[in-house]
């Protein structure tokens, strides 16, 4: 079955074409890259997946569904940019926490609990008083999931 469609989908930014004409299926449980040089649509395109923009003409479709005028939040689509978007002034935890200003966390945990629960997630428990700085990119880019 196919989990991800794209269907001629185009994105231009006043006269340039970021993204021309794009055709794909994505079948569930297949594991698909984007490659190629920059500046060729590859960051475009998993905005159109995401939502972040909509496409000028053609479609975005999850299980068959159009996605079209669907929020980036109602899409349950994740993305992580190669900039990582860590605070340089704050710690790993104090990264991970600041989302959690925008939520309340789960029932009967607190703030810091749940920091703790999603760097043990991504495999950086006792990392919450480093300085992003100190990181690898690797570990960076699990931060930016946290």
């Amino acid at each position: 079955m196919t989990s991800l469609q794209l269907d001629g989908a185009t994105r231009e930014f006043g006269a340039t074409t970021a993204v021309e004409d794009v055709t794909l299926d994505v079948r569930d449980g297949e594991f698909f890259t984007l490659v190629g040089p920059s500046g060729c649509g590859k960051t475009t395109t998993l905005r159109l997946i995401a939502g972040f923009e909509q496409p000028d003409s053609g479609d975005v479709r999850f299980g068959g569904d159009s996605v079209s005028g669907v929020p980036p939040e109602d899409r349950d689509v994740g993305i992580v940019f190669q900039s990582y978007a860590l605070f340089p002034h704050m710690s790993v935890g104090e990264n991970v926490a600041y989302g959690l200003r925008f939520r309340d966390p789960p029932a009967g945990r607190t703030a810091d609990e749940r920091v703790a629960e999603l760097l043990e997630l991504v495999d950086l428990a006792g990392f919450e008083d480093r300085d992003p700085d100190e990181l690898s990119g690797g570990q960076q880019q699990r931060v930016a999931l946290a």
